[in-house]
């Protein structure tokens, strides 16, 4: 009877982890893209979207701090007919977006960090004018 009963609550608390974390997923691999925009503060971000999947880099700058956030969308392959998670990368200098797009397209790299910083001193400066 014990025996039985015990396993029935580690097959109950198995469901649950399981239904948890495929809610999780399903959250995170859905991200829409569609409710941030360029100068968005990275918290608004979060609120909006979700935390992303990992934190691609993070690097100190004159501007302040430049990191990158990776979200997927699950998005239909029409060639292999099967949906598949894309990486979407946010790039935020200042805890402020200035760009994202595909991650398999960019890596981090220095001329990738120069582009990013030119974007936010340009965005920066055109405001103040």
């Amino acid at each position: 009877m014990i025996h039985n009963k015990t396993l029935r609550v580690i097959l109950f608390a198995g469901i649950i982890l399981f239904a948890s974390c495929t809610a999780m997923k399903y959250q995170r691999i859905n991200a829409d893209m569609s409710l941030i925009s360029i100068g968005m503060l990275q918290h608004t971000v979060v609120e909006k979207i979700g935390k992303p999947n990992i934190v691609v880099a993070a690097q100190s700058t004159d501007d302040g701090p430049l990191e990158v956030y990776e979200y997927l969308r699950l998005e239909y392959n029409s060639y292999t007919k099967e949906h598949e998670n894309r990486p979407i990368w946010v790039y935020f200098v200042n805890k402020e977006v200035v760009e994202w797009g595909p991650g398999e397209d960019w890596q981090m790299d220095n001329a990738m960090t120069q582009r990013i910083l030119d974007r936010y001193r340009d965005r920066k400066n055109s405001t103040r004018r």
